[in-house]
């Protein structure tokens, strides 16, 4: 199999496994805020998801140990929830609950204290000036972040590495590539939208919303240059549908760290783990292992390990055998 950057909308298949408890409500699994701003509620965290979500963090902990022994650095990148960035947009009625406000910060401390190098977005996008208008982290009908999120993902992800001797040591040890960075003068009108395509019939309709985007040129070469892995691509970069080059967040870490990399884009019907396991599978790890891994995943996944019962019966494994068979694959 050969792995290549997939999009797909990430809400419209998280809504199915969205809690029955909260879709009773209205019937509908988007929130409609102020300002014209739409959140999911699956980004809503409840404390039966504990068990799940520490049993994600064991998984992490103990994948993180495999690949120190391969002598791969692994850095864990966690996408902060849009309703805790924008929590101001949500309705009056709706206010965020205290485990769904402290779980990042909660799991953050957990997986430190497991040794993951974890990347920490939470305090630079909570912190960020840009809150909403066409330099907003996330797009306000869409779940995704806009290219200026990527963009501060990026250089967060470079502080951290540049602060953690293991990562830094990865990144030191691959080659330089020049890229360069210019941003548009103005918004451009984007069509994404995975939100809006939840919304029941007759809801009012969304114009396109401007969202201020950049272009990355690697020096000397088109850009025909940035989708191509190639030999010299020591860093790989694999996550969710956030990690899509129609985010800009893979072009972003080009930019900001200036190197090449290789990225990886998994469904979130599959979830991170078959997309890990589908990578190691592959002969872009098997003939090019890399010196560092950027893995991303949602805050709202850490409820989502291999053996969760409420994905596709087709991408639920049991967590052991999971573990089994990525030792298996790095041995």
């Amino acid at each position: 199999m050969k792995l290549k950057s997939t999009f797909t909308h990430c809400v419209l298949v998280a809504a199915t496994v969205f809690s029955l408890s909260a879709q009773a409500q209205d019937g509908s699994s988007v929130v409609i805020g102020k300002n014209d701003w739409l959140f999911t509620k699956y980004e809503f965290a409840e404390p039966s998801d504990a068990v799940d979500t520490q049993a994600t963090i064991q998984m992490l902990e103990k994948i993180n140990k495999m690949f120190e022994r391969k002598g791969i650095a692994l850095a864990m990148v966690m996408v902060p929830s849009k309703i805790r960035v924008n929590a101001d947009q949500l309705p009056d009625n709706v206010k965020l609950d205290a485990y769904t406000a402290g779980k990042y910060d909660n799991a953050v401390k957990a997986l430190k204290a497991a040794g993951v190098n974890i990347v920490s977005l939470n305090q630079a996008f909570l912190t960020s000036p840009n809150r909403e208008g066409e330099k907003s982290l996330f797009m306000r009908l869409d779940t995704h972040w806009s290219h200026s999120g990527a963009m501060l993902a990026a250089e967060t992800i470079k502080a951290e590495i540049d602060a953690n001797p293991t990562l830094k040591a990865a990144w030191n040890a691959t080659p330089v590539e020049k890229y360069s960075l210019t941003w548009n003068d103005k918004g451009n009108p984007v069509r994404t939208r995975d939100l809006v395509r939840l919304l029941p019939g007759g809801t009012v309709s969304y114009p396109p919303e401007r969202v201020l985007q950049f272009r990355v040129k690697r020096e000397n070469e088109s850009n025909a240059g940035l989708l191509a892995g190639g030999d010299t691509t020591l860093i790989t970069v694999i996550g969710s549908s956030y990690s899509n080059k129609n985010t800009g967040y893979p072009d972003a870490l080009r930019f900001v760290l200036q190197r090449n990399l290789l990225d990886i884009s998994i469904p979130v019907d599959q979830g991170p783990w078959v997309g890990m396991e589908a990578y190691l599978k592959d002969d872009a790890f098997k003939t090019n292992k890399p010196k560092l891994i950027i893995w991303e995943i949602p805050e709202r996944e850490l409820r989502s390990p291999p053996n969760y019962k409420h994905r596709d019966a087709r991408y639920i494994i049991e967590n052991n055998d999971w573990l089994s068979r990525v030792e298996a694959l790095l041995k």
